[in-house]
């Protein structure tokens, strides 16, 4: 992602305060696209879960430019060890922010029984 800044500066030539410069700074964010880096994307509608997609004229790479990630498997461990000391789900779930859904659906993962 390229950040660029320009700086307007608009003097209405028949407003009584003409000396006072009204100055407006916009902000260009020039995105790149994930997979050749390239300059040269489009918007490309929404998923399912209604994040824009976007289309690569270069590469032909279609998806959105920042997706969504889940929890990183050293942060499950961390909220799941929490949960160990006995706190509550709902405790758990206010200090570190996940869902009792989520939190639940791990420890069904976590105490699934595995097939040798």
């Amino acid at each position: 992602m390229c950040r660029g800044w320009a700086a307007f500066i608009a003097l209405p030539p028949h407003s009584p305060r003409h000396n006072l410069a009204k100055v407006l700074i916009t902000e260009t964010i020039t995105y790149l696209c994930r997979q050749c880096g390239s300059p040269n994307i489009v918007k490309n509608g929404h998923n399912a879960s209604g994040s824009q997609q976007f289309w690569c004229r270069e590469c032909g790479k279609r998806g959105v430019l920042k997706p969504r990630r889940g929890y990183t498997p050293e942060q499950r461990e961390q909220i799941l060890a929490a949960y160990y000391e006995r706190p509550s789900m709902r405790g758990i779930g206010r200090i570190f922010r996940v869902s009792r859904h989520t939190l639940a659906d791990w420890l069904k993962k976590k105490t699934a029984p595995t097939r040798p």
